[in-house]
């Protein structure tokens, strides 16, 4: 599984300059999310490989669009909104745990269950699905966009926070208390 990893992880950067940075950040709050979390050794090595990849799909969305510098239209959020069936059909026939497969479909499911792509919620959405959510979101605020520049880490958390709805209450609290105050 691990020799697969830098294969993968060079694929996704390949299409979209910026994966490779947010891929290793999301790898790094995810995984110490999941410690916050106690989750085991070997759930922390699947987290990891999953959040390593967790937008793979995003190799067969549009260039133009994965780099468009703007906001998306309401048709091209719909297409980039794909990448996690597409993931998750990419990564399915790889000699990889089946639990990746889970957690890359369910990365951008809502505790709510206001998410994609199946609109699941609550403990129906996996852990490491739930912790990457968490870190993905987070990634994504306090990095610099197309459409705007990142947010400092202290606007960041109130954004969260103001839809903490999306989130495990749980982890968000982990997340706040132990992970984001280092950032």
């Amino acid at each position: 599984m691990t020799t697969l990893l830098p294969f993968l992880i060079r694929l996704i950067g390949l299409r979209d300059p910026h994966a490779e940075k947010h891929s290793d950040h999301v790898t790094e709050y995810a995984f110490a999310l999941g410690r916050a979390a106690d989750l085991k050794a070997e759930e922390l090595e699947l987290l990891k490989f999953a959040a390593s990849i967790h937008d793979i799909g995003k190799i067969a969305i549009n260039e133009f669009v994965i780099n468009k510098p703007g906001r998306f239209t309401e048709a091209e959020y719909i297409m980039v909104q794909q990448h996690a069936n597409i993931g998750a059909n990419l990564v399915e026939n790889l000699d990889i745990d089946p639990s990746i497969h889970s957690i890359i479909l369910n990365h951008h499911e809502n505790f709510d269950g206001s998410g994609y792509p199946n609109k699941i919620k609550g403990e129906e959405i996996p852990v490491g699905a739930r912790i990457i959510r968490i870190a993905d979101t987070y990634d994504a605020l306090t990095s610099d966009r197309g459409y705007r520049p990142a947010y400092s880490n202290k606007k960041s958390l109130q954004i969260m926070e103001h839809d903490a709805e999306f989130f495990d209450p749980i982890l968000l609290d982990l997340f706040f208390r132990k992970v984001a105050r280092k950032h």
